[in-house]
């Protein structure tokens, strides 16, 4: 996990249409939030990124990286004092090149927030970079 505590994993199952669906309950008193922003913390983009991919890196059990962000959409902004808890909508599939074309939405109090085409490849450094 990149920044240690911003948010845990709930629940997860893989649904009949092939999405995985994660449940994300964020921690609002996270040390990152007084910075972005003190007195109306706002989740940043580049951490959604960062916890889409975490998701993903758990459903293939192996490190990944982003490739290429074909399109990535932010609809909304989180406050994590109001709506803290988040579902994630995660489809992956492996190309014969070994690489996993990623279609990610997010979604939180019926909203969504985000939506994002991206590729990933596995990452041999194990390193936390986006």
């Amino acid at each position: 996990m990149l920044l240690e505590n911003f948010y845990k994993i709930i629940h997860r199952k893989e649904r009949e249409d092939g999405k995985r669906e994660i449940e994300i309950e964020l921690n609002p008193g996270h040390a990152l939030y007084q910075g972005h922003f003190l007195g109306q913390p706002v989740v940043p983009g580049v951490c959604t990124l960062q916890m889409i991919k975490e998701s993903a890196e758990q459903i293939v059990n192996r490190p990944l990286q982003y490739v290429q962000i074909a399109s990535s959409k932010f609809l909304s902004a989180i406050n994590p004092l109001e709506t803290p808890r988040l579902q994630l909508f995660i489809r992956l599939e492996e190309t014969e090149e070994h690489l996993f074309k990623l279609q990610a939405e997010g979604i939180c109090n019926g909203k969504e927030f985000i939506k994002l085409k991206a590729t990933l490849m596995t990452n041999s450094k194990k390193t936390h970079s986006l």
